[in-house]
């Protein structure tokens, strides 16, 4: 040991990481406790565009002309509807899936057009039960693909 020097040197510096190991720590967990809430906020927000489609494709499926009620062929169809002279539209503008960015996949009538949709993203979901009615998940635990918002007709 050289003179003058005390044997506590270091101590400090030691105490300085542990420090600096703690806040990493924290900053992490609540990285983790945001990163759950946005997800927490971005199925919320599916469930409501999923609900808004599954409207507007009951509304187009209701308001049919004559005595065959046909779902859409397009999802466009539910902006502007080619089969009345006046415009009718049952969504505003098509939403993108809020989980994945990308446009939602449909799920096709097995009498042809469209009775609803479902989101592409392969991510788990937090929600895994008491879904709204006009939907269902398939798979426990759900990814995002499995939530269906549908309408299966009167």
């Amino acid at each position: 040991m050289v003179v003058g020097q005390s044997a506590q040197a270091g101590v400090t510096y030691l105490w300085m990481l542990f420090l600096v190991f703690l806040i990493a720590l924290g900053l992490g967990k609540s990285l983790e406790v945001y990163s759950a809430q946005i997800q927490r906020e971005k199925e919320a927000e599916l469930l409501l565009v999923g609900r808004l489609y599954r409207d507007a494709i009951k509304a187009y499926y209701l308001s049919s002309p004559g005595s065959v009620r046909k779902y859409p062929e397009r999802l466009d169809d539910l902006l502007r509807d080619p089969r009345h002279l006046t415009l009718r539209r049952y969504i505003r503008q098509l939403y993108p899936d809020p989980v994945s960015g990308e446009a939602f996949e449909v799920v096709v009538a097995p009498e042809g057009g469209i009775k609803g949709v479902h989101s592409p993203s392969a991510k788990l979901a937090f929600k895994e039960a008491n879904f709204p009615v006009g939907m269902r998940s398939s798979k426990t635990p759900p990814q995002y693909r499995d939530w269906v918002f549908f309408y299966d007709g009167e």
